[in-house]
């Protein structure tokens, strides 16, 4: 007899059932590898998509910091023109010291320079003086008293000491409201 022989596997008495049983697990394993491979694939794309999910969800919430920071620089430079009107031709007075005070508050955790609150605290010591001032001044006229001539002084000086600190103001936020990345430089 002839040896039918090749390794492990006797060919001359290889049958029809054997061959499909081999068959068979050769392409169960074939079948699993495509499968595992096409697994992968999916499961390298849900990566690649929560990577992307992950940064807009930063950017967004850059975006929503962005606003805030902006909504209380808009809110200081209302209030800091807002020293040099006179109450009577500011209707809506109340209204921008409330916003400015809550913005001014909301301040000391949205920027990371501590000196942005120390400044509007300073803006609002300057508001509520310049608010006293106007008060007593007008107390003073409606009961016929001679002005306090330092009072009148400080009155005259708020409108300057609000449009300059209005041109500067851009400098306080800057850092907190650029939206171009630092570059580094070499």
């Amino acid at each position: 007899m002839a040896d039918c022989g090749f390794g492990i596997i006797h060919w001359c008495n290889f049958d029809w059932q054997s061959f499909s049983t081999l068959f068979t697990g050769i392409a169960a394993v074939v079948g699993a590898v495509i499968v595992g491979l096409k697994q992968t694939g999916i499961s390298s794309k849900q990566t690649d998509i929560l990577d992307r999910q992950v940064e807009l969800e930063e950017a967004k919430l850059r975006a929503d910091l962005f606003e805030r920071r902006l909504e209380t620089y808009e809110a200081t430079a209302d209030f800091v023109i807002h020293i040099s009107s006179m109450p009577e031709s500011d209707p809506k007075a109340e209204a921008r010291i409330q916003r400015f005070n809550s913005k001014m508050r909301e301040s000391q955790f949205l920027f990371s320079d501590q000196n942005v609150y120390q400044t509007l605290l300073g803006f609002w010591d300057k508001g509520n003086a310049a608010r006293l001032d106007r008060a007593l001044s007008f107390a003073e006229h409606e009961e016929g008293r001679k002005h306090d001539p330092e009072r009148t002084k400080r009155i005259m000086e708020y409108p300057t000491w609000s449009f300059q600190t209005a041109d500067t103001l851009a400098e306080l936020f800057r850092h907190d409201l650029s939206i171009l990345r630092e570059t580094k430089k070499e």
